[in-house]
């Protein structure tokens, strides 16, 4: 594995969930870690905790609030975290919310407040940073979802906005390899967040039935799906062997397999409710 000792990173949603699990293991391996979130009573307990993961007690665990769908301040914080904390050797761009209902039922605002911290949020961070870490090379991580992979039913609002983030990290990687700055992009499947009991409120049991194919993978596999793929300078990593055998066989039957399967599932969910 890649030695982490002394690196600095870092990461956007460090509060909680893939976050928070992919600081802890940073700080066991050795780096300097700085998360970011909104909430600030929630930044301190993670940093808190993330400090409880440390190799030793030279690591500097740092934590700032940052809403990372204001782009100025995004700019003003991320400057400021790169003159008290220094220039990151990896950005882990994984702050985002999870929403899941039909279409028809969903606001416009709903779709655009996801839009703004999902994928806005995203660019505004890489954007802040790209020009220390241009100049230092560096690893930038993009945690997307296997929703950006392939369409779900249900998941019209979040699966854009992941499809988004998955052209961005192409386009991104193609951009970066001559600087020198290798892009990781992380599909995994649904993760057990704190987001989970919450979109369940909303979730169709269409989609409940469909996203149940791919199963519930911890925050913790993630992160270390994260620490390997950047210690293998992999593209494109996805947490999971059922996650990765869905993808490939979507793939190779050009998505074919996928709708076929997925409107089997939905048909049969909504027979069962007219009788």
């Amino acid at each position: 594995m890649q030695d982490f000792q002394d690196r600095l990173v870092f990461i956007t949603g460090g509060s909680s969930g893939i976050g928070l699990e992919t600081a802890r293991l940073f700080s066991s391996l050795g780096a300097h870690v700085a998360v970011f979130a909104r909430n600030a009573e929630r930044l301190e307990q993670a940093r808190q905790d993330i400090e409880g993961h440390r190799r030793s007690s030279g690591q500097k665990i740092s934590a700032m609030t940052v809403d990372v769908a204001d782009h100025m301040d995004v700019e003003e914080n991320m400057r400021s975290a790169v003159k008290d904390f220094g220039t990151p050797d990896i950005v882990v761009a994984n702050a985002g919310v999870g929403y899941a209902d039909r279409f028809e039922n969903i606001p416009y605002e709903e779709f655009d407040a996801l839009m703004k911290t999902n994928v806005y949020g995203v660019r505004n961070t890489i954007a802040a940073l790209l020009p220390s870490v241009r100049g230092r090379g560096g690893h930038v991580v993009i945690v997307s979802s296997a929703a950006g992979l392939m369409g779900m039913y249900g998941y019209s609002a979040y699966g854009t906005s992941k499809f988004a983030l998955v052209g961005f990290a192409e386009s991104l990687r193609s951009e970066l390899k001559p600087l020198g700055i290798p892009v990781t992009l992380v599909c995994p499947a649904e993760v057990d967040t704190p987001f989970v009991p919450r979109e369940a409120q909303k979730l169709p049991p269409e989609a409940r039935a469909v996203k149940s194919f791919c199963g519930l993978i911890g925050p913790e596999r993630v992160a270390r799906a994260i620490v390997k793929g950047l210690s293998r300078n992999r593209f494109l990593v996805i947490p999971g062997i059922l996650t990765n055998i869905m993808y490939l066989v979507h793939r190779l039957t050009g998505g074919l397999a996928t709708r076929i399967t997925s409107d089997l599932v939905v048909r049969l969910v909504q027979y069962r409710q007219r009788q």
